[in-house]
Formats: structure tokens, sequence, C-alpha cells
């Protein structure tokens, strides 16, 4: 009690300011993954169709195009984080965190001048597809891995090994959170029938494609894995991030009586995941000129 009387209000003003710029940063490394996250499925979209017709037309501009506007988004939250990733670095001597900022940078402006060849007539979508694989969204690092790493330097085999055990619970504890939060919107909504119907129109307007990819958190390797199979095969979907929409998510789980997510839905009834490869070459495909 008494060192807590014992601050200044400058003292406080400090902590306060310490507190905001650290959850600013939290806020904008999440938002940097999604990011990266969506660049990597346009590219594998961009990707299908440029293997499928290797030349240049309509479609592939537009993909090219959607693929650029994806880059420059995670460039733009790149320089958003350098600014106040050098502020914290400063007050927690964090520079792991920099230089892993300071990478992916390097490697989106590699990104960017391997897509101007394509406009000369070099392009390679080998050595594109490298420079993507190399911005890998769950690299980019949180300030807990950032400071557990910062505190490995200096730690034991077994305070490794501990604090690796440590990251695994952490993991746990963020994925059963969601959960929970998502359970809790969900039990509110059961009990709401204007919810219920109102979340059974928003997904009439989803399913009116084909085929529609639902995920949740677009984060897992079961839906990465599933997006290059359609993409690869060249399917035209739509995809859906139901944990954006607890309505939608409910209708969803109670539609196709499964609790868990990806769901694949086609032609009016949901279909196995584990199924997909015996069944792909019955999905619509896009139309490529």
């Amino acid at each position: 009690m008494g060192s807590y009387f014992a601050k200044t209000s400058a003292e406080f003003k400090m902590e306060n300011e310490f507190v905001s710029v650290e959850e600013d940063l939290e806020m904008k490394l999440t938002v940097l993954r999604d990011a990266m996250i969506h660049l990597r499925v346009q590219f594998l979209h961009f990707q299908s169709v440029y293997k499928q017709t290797n030349c240049h037309n309509e479609k592939i501009e537009n993909d090219l195009k959607a693929l650029k506007i994806i880059v420059m988004v995670v460039q733009n939250r790149l320089e958003e984080l350098k600014s106040i990733v050098l502020e914290y670095t400063e007050l927690n001597n964090l520079s792991g965190m920099k230089r892993k900022i300071d990478d992916f940078g390097y490697i989106v402006t590699q990104i960017v001048l391997e897509i101007k060849e394509f406009e000369r007539d070099n392009f390679l979508i080998e050595k594109l597809e490298k420079l993507v694989n190399k911005l890998n969204p769950f690299d980019v690092p949180t300030l807990q891995s950032s400071e557990t790493e910062n505190s490995e330097n200096q730690s034991t085999p077994k305070e490794i090994i501990k604090t690796i055990l440590g990251k695994e619970t952490i993991q746990k504890e963020e994925k059963a959170r969601k959960e929970k939060e998502q359970i809790e919107e969900e039990n509110e909504i059961r009990h709401d029938n204007s919810k219920i119907l109102n979340g059974q129109r928003k997904i009439y307007k989803i399913f009116r494609k084909p085929v529609v990819l639902l995920v949740n958190y677009l984060e897992d390797d079961c839906t990465l894995k599933t997006l290059q199979i359609l993409n690869e095969n060249q399917i035209d979907y739509n995809i859906f991030d139901v944990s954006t929409d607890s309505e939608i998510r409910l209708i969803v789980k109670y539609l196709s009586d499964c609790e868990t997510f990806p769901q694949l839905f086609v032609k009016g009834n949901f279909e196995k995941l584990s199924e997909i490869d015996e069944i792909i070459d019955s999905f619509p495909k896009m139309y490529v000129n």
C-alpha cells in the first residue's frame, strides 16, 4: 500500500502510457498475422489460376490485382508496427521482435519486386511461392513469446524445456478461452428467437454459392490444407469465417450436426472433409478463358 501512494503523478502517467503501447502493439501484431493469412490464401488462388492458364488474361489480371492489394495491406501493417515496435523494444529490450518485423519487411519487398516481373514476362511462380511461404503468419511474434525468448537467452536447458511447455500451455489456454467465449455467445442466441431467425436469413445468402468453406479463425492446418486443395483443383468457392458471426456459427452447427470447423458445404449438403479427394471432381470449377 505504501509503495502505491509513493508513486508520483508522472510515474502513473508513464505506467498508463506503457500499458496502452503494449495493448496497441499486441493488437497490431494480431492484425498483421490475419493479413498474412489472407495473403497466403490469395496467393494460392492466384497460383492455381496461373498454373491452369500460364498466360495473361482477364482472370489472372484480376487475381493479380487482388494479390497486390493484400500485399499492400501487409506492407502497411508492417510500417505501422515498426515505430511502435521500436518504442516497445527500447523499453523491454525485445530485439528479437524487431528483427522479425524487419525480416518480414524485407520479404514483402521481394514479393513486390517479383510481382512486377510478371508484367515484364520474366516471372517465375516458383520464386514467388518460396517468398510467400517465408512470410509465415504463424511466425508473427507475440509479446508473450518475445518476452519469453528474451529470457531464454540466459536460461538453463531445464528452464528452456519448462518455457516450451509453458508456451504450449498458453496456446491451449488461449484456444480454450476463445471456445468458451463462443459457447457463451451461442447460448445467448439459443434463447433469442429473433437472433436465430436473423442467422437463418444471413446463412441463406452465404449458401448461394455452390461450394462454401466455413472456417473458424482461419488459422488451423486443416483449414489451410483444404484451401490448398480447393485452389489447386480450380474450384469455384466462397470462404466464410464463422468466428466473425456467432449467429451464423450456431446455425451452421445446427444444420450440419457438427460442432467443429472447418466445414464444407457443397450444393446443398455438408460434405466430410476426409472424403474431399473422392468427391472433388464433382465440384464446380472456376471459368478460365
